[in-house]
């Protein structure tokens, strides 16, 4: 075995995170077609979160919503420091590579969101407030997609069975709820645009991290901590 092949049996656990994405790419596969349709369990799925979504925050509109509004701003501040400290914990690491795969997967997401969103063709949600509505089209969430995925890759980076796994996983999956649902309160997205975006970052998150996972000779292993 030369230098530049990774173990067996590093490879073969590898393997799980081909499952993974070709698992979620089925399901967001089930997902874009149930929306495409127009399904009357996808509305009620998207009128029951809204409605719970109102009852936790008050009547809708005001602030929280609309284009510039806080939850528009706060998803995407938490989308970038999240981006940002996973990009920046690849480079304290001085993993470069796994620093531009993450970077490529975020290219290929945005291509497959950019490609979904006409061929779905999903109208933006109606401002509760009358305002108009945003001419474009909403699935799947974009934000939510980036989020998702960088939450797969910090797992990876970390590695589990580990304290700081177990942090990081609970702080990921905080800042993929708290971006989702910024998502639906700003009026960008349905929660069903929620869900697809979550599947989207799965299918292309879980293809970056078998990458990843497959060349690191540690991945077998795991870090103290």
């Amino acid at each position: 075995m030369t230098g530049a092949q990774a173990p067996a049996g590093t490879v073969a656990a590898a393997s799980r995170y081909l499952v993974a994405s070709a698992v979620s790419a089925v399901a967001l596969l089930v997902l874009t077609v149930q929306v495409t349709a127009r399904s009357d369990a996808v509305g009620a799925f998207d009128a029951d979160a809204r409605a719970l979504a109102d009852r936790a925050l008050g009547a809708p509109g005001g602030p929280w919503a609309g284009a510039g509004g806080w939850a528009d701003l706060a998803g995407s501040a938490l989308l970038a420091a999240g981006v940002l400290a996973v990009l920046g914990l690849l480079l304290a690491r001085r993993r470069f590579g796994a620093a531009l795969w993450v970077a490529a997967g975020l290219s290929v997401q945005f291509a497959a969101e950019t490609l979904l969103e006409p061929l779905v063709g999903r109208p933006a949600p109606v401002p509760a407030d009358g305002a108009p509505q945003d001419a474009g089209y909403s699935f799947p969430s974009g934000h939510t997609a980036s989020a998702t995925l960088v939450l797969v890759v910090l797992l990876v980076v970390v590695r589990g069975g580990t304290r700081r796994w177990w942090l990081c996983l609970g702080a990921g999956a905080l800042l993929v709820t708290a971006v989702g649902v910024s998502r639906v309160l700003a009026e960008a997205h349905h929660a069903a645009d929620v869900a697809g975006g979550c599947l989207l970052g799965l299918t292309v998150g879980c293809a970056v991290a078998w990458r990843l996972d497959a060349r690191d000779p540690n991945s077998s292993g795991k870090e103290a901590g």
